[in-house]
């Protein structure tokens, strides 16, 4: 019995080592922290131009503010996380775009909206094909056509102050019949999408606020 009993001992010493994985050393993101990550990678955009932070900057950036202990958090793990993140929004806007699919909880909604402001416009969706270029246009009669697309175009300018004043609307005015109603709406379906989003949650704001009300002495 002691020699069966020596046997199993081993062989579960062993079995151990075997079955160790080295995902077991990649760290795991709070939910809070992802929300923490982007928004220091958008709070350094904003400061330097647009510009995005180094893995390693937000790494040294984050240290000590996360909710989850940061053994593991180095240049590598935050450059994992962004691209984890990065790929998330696409395949969220993928589906806002084309089947209305918000996202529901706060969080997701929170990761969205901070995810847009990173990489709106480079969403790894695909080649695009050439834009074809048309004979400028006026303004307002682009702003008449499609007035959400003529609204998106001023808040990407608004968003890129490196940017040449003025040369996202001047450009805009060559953009084609067939390009700009199909940008128009996908406007209209996001505006709307969020639209909804945004009513949802205020209900539910609303019903929260009750239920505590009732609870205070």
């Amino acid at each position: 019995m002691k020699e069966g009993s020596d046997s199993s001992s081993g062989v579960s010493s062993g079995s151990g080592t075997a079955m160790a994985s080295p995902r077991a050393f990649q760290r795991r993101w709070a939910p809070a922290d992802e929300i923490s990550l982007l928004e220091a990678a958008a709070s350094h955009r904003q400061r330097h131009g647009g510009m995005m932070p180094s893995p390693g900057d937000l790494a040294a950036a984050l240290r000590g503010r996360l909710l989850t202990e940061d053994h593991h958090l180095d240049a590598r793990a935050v450059s994992r996380q962004l691209a984890s993140l990065r790929r998330r929004y696409a395949a969220a806007w993928r589906r806002l775009s084309s089947r209305g699919v918000v996202p529901v909880k706060d969080h997701d909604l929170r990761i969205y909206r901070l995810s847009k402001s990173l990489w709106e416009g480079s969403r790894g969706c695909g080649a695009r094909k050439p834009i074809a270029r048309h004979e400028a246009r006026e303004l307002g009669e682009l702003e008449a056509l499609y007035p959400c697309l003529s609204a998106e175009v001023e808040a990407v300018e608004a968003s890129r102050p490196c940017a040449v004043p003025g040369v996202f609307r001047r450009s805009f005015r060559r953009i084609g019949d067939e390009k700009a109603a199909e940008l128009e709406a996908k406007a209209k379906r996001l505006r709307l999408a969020e639209l909804k989003v945004g009513v949802r949650l205020d209900m539910l704001r609303k019903e929260v606020a009750e239920t505590i009300l009732e609870l205070i002495d």
